[in-house]
């Protein structure tokens, strides 16, 4: 008899679902029923559709050659040099400094790029299979828990359709994509894990997310948290030790091979940014703008959602509104509060407990689809023909020109031309806003050294002034020509379509070396002939 007790403790199926909870009972009479199964089907229907028009888009650009979003110009400098046997957690210089993430989306990018080449097609194929994988495990998570399909059709395009809400980010060669479908993988193993291997990958799975983003530590805490305070106690000590071990080995080895390097970017660094408490509210506000709705569907269903999933996604908030609060929050940090929303909306979409309860859902999550889906505009994210061509004499003008032409606002741009690329100005500024002084000294002094030793060829801006950082006294050895880069190229033309839009503006040349003139007329010259 204990050991049949035993069995059941350990099944978190026998445990929260009946016999039947594939065929849900539906409540009330014949009319609500049928109309409930038509929501939730029209639910299903505007999910494929919202998933569809995301691949529209994603695989339009998937092989386009330039950012599509700016900080996805250091993610390419990043996985080269993995490939390239360097470090990639370095001491702050004028030539590299990283994003402050953990390695793992770069090393599994770098082993994509090992076989089709150093380009954007290699980050952005992990980043797309991870968002499928990331809609696969939330709909399947909402199909297991409630026995509905449509409901785990329903969520998953829910979260689809956030697409546009986020600036486009499931597809860019970011860590966000492979952070959210570990953080799903995990999550899922930790609630339907049986035995000891099931604890052990569910703790690998979460060590995994927070290996992609340092965030993802919440998650962790919290999963085992609930875990631990229901019949599953020892396979909850089992998933903890098996995520601790795996953080604690890889913490220690990146720690000690990068002389300390690793701590300081990934946690170090990001405790030292300040609170910017405005975004506090712009968190919920965009939240509730993007999924108002389809939030108080997750409200109603709450109530019925098992602890270590209801823990999971609390979590997942939490990491979004954290790194939104940080100073540089970005719309793509509101992605795990809406991963959740999701997953919480498909839970009462498909729940069984009442049927005025799971018909309101259906209709929230309806209309919240079709709200979404009426604001996607999918020749707004993807890069023109015209985009292609300047890019591409702008790299053609790079490659000509000689030296080592510093570009901080698109390092992967010089990268693409075959020279070597500098830091960029978005991971630069992470560390000069920091406070640690001596980090921030070695930036400067790098930058110093470079500009008074005329190490670049030139310097490229996407403004006026010189890249944060580099030293004030920069005019004493180098002069900023009046004519600006492309000038003859529409303003709209050759700007990432997601994130900050900032595009080659500025030239800056060692003095006595040239004219601004014959300069331009080598880096961009091709350009304005070919709109002319």
């Amino acid at each position: 008899m204990s050991a049949i007790h035993d069995v059941t403790l350990s099944n978190p199926e026998i445990q929260s679902r009946s016999p039947d909870a594939d065929q849900p009972a539906l409540a009330g009479p014949p009319w609500r029923q049928r109309t409930q199964r038509a929501v939730a089907l029209a639910a299903a229907l505007a999910g494929l559709v919202a998933v569809c028009a995301y691949l529209v888009v994603a695989l339009s650009r998937l092989t386009y050659p330039f950012t599509v979003e700016w900080l996805e110009s250091n993610s390419l400098v990043e996985v080269h040099r993995i490939l390239a046997g360097q470090p990639l957690y370095a001491a702050p210089t004028a030539k590299y400094v990283p994003d402050g993430y953990p390695p793992l989306y770069f090393a599994v990018s770098a082993a994509v790029a090992s076989v089709l080449g150093v380009s954007y097609l290699p980050l952005r194929l992990v980043s797309l299979v991870s968002s499928l994988a990331c809609f696969v495990l939330l709909g399947r998570i909402v199909q297991r828990e409630t026995g509905n399909v449509a409901a785990g059709a329903g969520a998953a395009g829910l979260f689809a359709a956030t697409y546009f809400a986020t600036d486009t980010w499931f597809d860019v060669g970011r860590v966000d994509s492979l952070f959210l479908a570990l953080s799903m993988g995990g999550l899922y193993a930790a609630r339907w894990m049986r035995g000891p291997r099931g604890a052990v990958a569910a703790g690998v799975l979460l060590a995994a997310a927070v290996l992609t983003k340092q965030t993802g530590l919440a998650e962790g805490v919290a999963v085992i948290a609930a875990l631990l305070t229901g019949p599953r106690r020892r396979l909850a000590c089992i998933a903890a030790l098996a995520e601790a071990t795996v953080l604690g080995i890889c913490t220690l080895l990146l720690g000690l091979t990068s002389g300390g390097w690793y701590v300081f970017y990934v946690f170090q660094l990001l405790s030292e940014h300040t609170l910017n408490y405005s975004n506090f509210g712009w968190f919920w506000t965009t939240l509730l703008s993007a999924l108002g709705m389809a939030a108080c569907a997750a409200l109603i269903g709450a109530r019925r959602v098992p602890p270590v999933l209801l823990a999971g996604c609390a979590a997942l908030a939490v990491e979004g509104c954290a790194a939104l609060a940080h100073s540089g929050g970005g719309s793509n940090d509101l992605l795990p509060a809406y991963l959740a929303v999701a997953l919480l909306a498909g839970l009462a979409l498909g729940g069984n407990s009442s049927g005025w309860a799971n018909l309101a859902s259906g209709v929230l999550v309806l209309a919240q689809a079709a709200l979404l889906l009426s604001g996607f505009h999918p020749s707004q994210a993807i890069p023109t023909s015209a985009d292609r061509a300047v890019g591409g004499r702008l790299t053609a003008g790079l490659r000509a020109f000689g030296g080592t032409v510093a570009v901080p606002a698109d390092p992967g741009l010089s990268l693409l031309a075959g020279i070597a690329p500098t830091a960029h100005e978005g991971a630069a500024y992470d560390v000069l806003r920091g406070s640690d002084q001596g980090a921030i000294a070695s930036f400067r002094a790098s930058a110093a050294e470079a500009v008074a030793d005329r190490q670049f060829s030139a310097i490229i801006t996407d403004g006026p002034g010189p890249p944060p950082g580099y030293p004030r006294s920069v005019g004493r050895y180098y002069r900023q020509c009046p004519q600006p880069l492309l000038a003859g190229i529409p303003a709209a033309v050759f700007r990432p379509v997601g994130g900050i839009s900032a595009r080659p503006a500025s030239l800056w040349l060692p003095l006595g070396r040239g004219s601004c003139q014959a300069a331009i007329q080598v880096i961009d010259g091709a350009s304005k002939e070919s709109q002319q």
